[in-house]
């Protein structure tokens, strides 16, 4: 009977996503992707706990190399790992020295050898710049993530914690130094990750709710306020008009990340806080309203069709047009100008789209 390779073996388990053998077979001596096996084999583990959770029962192996021109992997041979029911899948290049693996590595520019139909999503390992074994880890560096943890670490916790508005506003205070030590995080700047990455962003994230409930929290009172006087569906048009800027200033996960929980509300799913006092409440009544509302009154009103929106865009409109047609506002002043000059718009434009194609106004 042959005998089995350790790269036949290794793949196999790879297949059946049994990240315990991973464990027992890679050499310790080697770095992988520049980092530990431990730190590699993590995110491989974070990998398989993905295909698993999309009910992928075993990860279909096809071999292929990297296509980067510029890439100093280009040519190295690897496999692609796609999983048997979900279809999304990650890259890998193996290194070898005989029968001995001494790299791994993930993939962006993968070529298989064969045409695989209906890929879905492709999975990166990134690993952080400090978990890189070449990064030098100097005094001012643990100080660094010493100050980072502990701030992380005293907001971020196992139940979530209930913070209030107040306890919000010294917590940010309170480490405004070591994000100022650490640097912003630049989202689109492709910057180095970090083990402290986490930190910056949630405190980013956090300074900026904290701004847009400081600048509006007397409007959001009286938002709420004049909500309940409202009567007729003029009214509800009147209010939304009203405070739509105000809407539209807050941040993404103000509006469209928050759970309701009991008397709290969940915000960050992956490391979720609770939020409650009464000037959360205020706050999230205010953004529940205008969401809960905001939608159906824009699709009665609106004047423009998708199409529109397309033509507007490509032909010099841009982006700032575009935000500004999906303002009620907008639309309402569009709807009365169109009036003025003998132009009736009908009502629920969109929906008439969808039942009879484009419809010219």
């Amino acid at each position: 009977m042959p005998q089995t390779s350790n790269l036949q073996f290794i793949l196999s388990n790879f297949a059946s996503m049994n990240i315990d053998n991973l464990r027992l077979i890679l050499n310790d001596k080697y770095l992988y992707q520049d980092t530990t096996k431990e730190i590699f084999l993590n995110e491989i583990e974070s990998f398989f706990e993905a295909h698993k959770n999309s009910e992928d029962t075993e990860l279909i192996i096809y071999k292929g190399k990297c296509a980067g021109k510029t890439c100093e992997n280009c040519g190295k041979q690897g496999y692609r790992f796609v999983g048997n029911k979900s279809k999304n899948y990650f890259d890998l290049l193996f290194e070898m020295n005989g029968d001995d693996i001494t790299d791994i590595c993930s993939c962006p520019q993968f070529n298989t050898n064969e045409e695989i139909d209906n890929l879905g999503e492709k999975g990166e390992i990134e690993i952080n710049l400090d978990d890189q074994a070449s990064y030098v880890k100097t005094p001012e560096y643990w100080a660094k993530l010493y100050a980072a943890t502990t701030a992380w670490s005293e907001i971020i916790t196992t139940p979530p914690r209930i913070v209030s508005y107040n306890e919000l506003c010294y917590w940010i205070d309170k480490n405004a130094v070591t994000d100022s030590l650490i640097g912003r995080f630049d989202l689109f700047g492709e910057p180095d990750i970090m083990k402290w990455t986490q930190f910056s962003i949630l405190y980013a994230d956090l300074k900026k709710i904290r701004s847009y409930i400081t600048n509006h929290i007397e409007e959001f009172r009286l938002a709420n306020y004049q909500a309940k006087q409202i009567q007729t569906e003029q009214d509800l048009v009147d209010w939304i008009v009203k405070y739509e800027d105000i809407n539209e200033e807050a941040a993404y996960d103000l509006k469209y990340c928050y759970v309701k929980e009991h008397e709290s509300y969940r915000l960050f799913p992956r490391n979720p806080i609770l939020f409650h006092d009464p000037i959360f409440d205020e706050t999230f009544s205010f953004i529940k309203f205008f969401q809960d509302h905001f939608d159906d009154i824009f699709l009665k009103y609106s004047t423009y069709i998708d199409e529109d929106n397309s033509v507007l865009f490509n032909t010099g409109g841009g982006r700032s047009h575009l935000t500004a047609v999906f303002s009620l506002k907008f639309h309402l002043a569009h709807r009365k100008a169109m009036e003025e000059l003998g132009t009736e718009v009908p009502f629920y434009l969109k929906k008439r789209e969808n039942i009879f194609g484009r419809f010219l106004i």
